[in-house]
Parts: C-alpha cells; sequence; structure tokens
C-alpha cells in the first residue's frame, strides 16, 4: 500500500488539470468569498486514503453545496480559492499539502501516548 503522500503527489497532476478546466466556468460575478472583488470560486477537494480493499479516491465541489456535494463523501478535505489567473499547479500542491497534513494530524493523534519516563527504560 501506498503512503499517503505518495498518493495525494500522484493525484496532483489530475487535480492540476480540474483547476483549468474549472477557470473558463467562473463568471463575472463568482466570488470565492464575500469580501472579495475578483471573480473565484471555491474548490473543495475530498480524499478518501487508499485500504486493504479499495484504492483511493476523490471527489470535488465548488461554492457551498450545504454538506451536499461531491467532496463531502470523503472524511478529508482540502478547500482553497480559485481564480482565473490562480497557479493550478500551485493549487493542487496546497491541496495536497492540507490533506497530508489533515491524515499526519488524525495518525498521530490515533497513536498511543508514550511516556517521557518509559522512554529510557
Amino acid at each position: 500500500m501506498n503512503t499517503i503522500d505518495k498518493q495525494l503527489r500522484a493525484l496532483v497532476p489530475q487535480w492540476t488539470r480540474l483547476f483549468k478546466a474549472l477557470k473558463p466556468d467562473i463568471g463575472d460575478d463568482y466570488r470565492a468569498s464575500e469580501d472579495e472583488d475578483t471573480p473565484g470560486v471555491c474548490v473543495t477537494i475530498g480524499f478518501t486514503p487508499e485500504s486493504a480493499d479499495a484504492d483511493c479516491s476523490w471527489s470535488y465541489q465548488t461554492g457551498d453545496n450545504s454538506y451536499t456535494g461531491g467532496a463531502y463523501g470523503h472524511p478529508h478535505w482540502a478547500v482553497v480559492s480559485l481564480y482565473r489567473r490562480s497557479n493550478s499547479r500551485q493549487l493542487a500542491e496546497e491541496c495536497a499539502d492540507q490533506i497530508a497534513e489533515l491524515c499526519a494530524d488524525i495518525d498521530a493523534s490515533e497513536r498511543p501516548a508514550t511516556s517521557a519516563q518509559g522512554a529510557g527504560q
């Protein structure tokens, strides 16, 4: 089984193509957040790591779909703002970084605690 980082890095080219494909659909009145003037959209990437039974999977959505969009079926999410002039590769890498950090935090919280006292014995 591949590490989470390998799984995510393999998806960066797909996410880069996704962002490039979404850019032409950004309407003049679209905003990634309410306090912005530049046309853009919020993009959420949902990711499920591979398991012994299944390959990794992902989906995405744009805007706020009130927890009903394609990304919400996945346990790990990355959220980025996409603008017409955004660097698609950098955004894809940012998504991979966000999800890797979430997975690392979860993995660390599931490990048994070790005491400093027992470490030297």
